[in-house]
């Protein structure tokens, strides 16, 4: 019988919670109580003789002499009373195409109810507790036992995912809730220049790309020609150097440029839009220069001639008009 005693003490709180009792137990100087718990509680359940002070026993009592359970009552009831409260307070949160999300619903006093996220924009339930309401595996809540933090946790986020999400819990007195807006960011990359890029054959390709709105910086930047990628093609004079930030920069160097070396290229990391630039390799500038110039020395020459010629035929037209005086 002794070992079963605090089993029969919570009987007899609870039966007296039930019975309209007074917020706690009799003072110490009505101990036992006036209230006569063995015609309170069935004969088969609590007898008065289990309640007398000398079965409770030294060991049941406080310092104060008052039975030590009177705590565990007052905040039972206090408990019971309190309301949970939540953090309303709307909440922005940025993450970059692919990434993980963590949207957080922080509720004191929970208690027994639970904790709904909603997604506004088609109002489907998605978690109940833990308990998750979509096939979609990238969703799960996450929660630590003792903790007030609710966490919808989005893995690989997509576009699609942007938009405002809810948690709910439901009182008494309504529904609590939270507002969580997700922002979904696409990085985006650009190269510096026009969109065409012309350099002379013999010389050196240079190419800078930049990549912009990457709340974390890419990890790799490749750089394709004409949809081959080449950023380790070292043997045929391409070099690549990434400065991650939160301005990426990529530089592609390509050294004694061909005509092959003509075409498309693309500058592109993960989870970014990808920029593109045109490039053109012709004839060096000293060729064409040495061209040009040999062309002009003819026409000069040419020129000269002529006006000799012309000189040469005033010449003969004035002797000629002498002669006939």
């Amino acid at each position: 019988m002794r070992g079963a005693r605090p089993a029969t003490l919570m009987a007899a709180m609870a039966a007296l919670a039930l019975a309209g009792a007074p917020e706690g137990p009799p003072a110490v100087s009505s101990w036992p109580p006036a209230t006569d718990l063995a015609t309170t509680l069935p004969a088969t359940e609590l007898s008065a003789a289990e309640l007398s002070a000398a079965e409770l026993g030294a060991a049941e009592l406080d310092a104060a002499g008052v039975p030590a359970w009177r705590e565990l009552w007052q905040s039972s009831l206090e408990a019971l009373r309190r309301e949970p409260t939540i953090n309303n307070t709307q909440e922005d949160v940025l993450v970059q195409l692919g990434g993980v999300a963590f949207l957080h619903c922080p509720v004191r006093n929970l208690g027994e109810r639970g904790v709904s996220w909603v997604r506004r924009r088609d109002w489907h339930i998605i978690s109940s507790g833990v308990f998750m309401y979509t096939n979609d595996e990238r969703f799960q809540v996450l929660h630590s036992e003792g903790s007030d933090d609710w966490v919808l946790q989005i893995k690989y986020v997509q576009k699609r995912d942007n938009g405002t999400y809810e948690c709910q819990v439901s009182t008494g007195s309504g529904t609590l809730s939270r507002l969580v807006h997700l922002h979904i960011v696409v990085p985006e990359a650009f190269i510096l220049g026009a969109e065409e890029y012309h350099v002379d054959a013999g010389s050196t390709i240079n190419l800078v790309c930049i990549i912009e709105k990457s709340p974390v910086p890419p990890q790799y930047v490749f750089w394709y020609h004409n949809a081959r990628m080449i950023n380790y093609d070292a043997a045929r004079g391409v070099s690549v150097q990434t400065a991650p930030g939160a301005r990426t920069q990529s530089a592609l160097r390509i050294r004694a440029a061909a005509p092959a070396h003509s075409g498309n290229y693309t500058c592109r990391a993960a989870n970014t839009q990808p920029a593109h630039i045109y490039v053109y390799v012709s004839e060096g500038s000293d060729k064409m220069a040495a061209t040009l110039s040999r062309d002009s020395s003819a026409v000069r020459a040419a020129s000269a001639l002529l006006v000799l010629c012309a000189l040469l035929a005033h010449v003969t037209w004035s002797n000629t008009s002498s002669l006939n005086e």
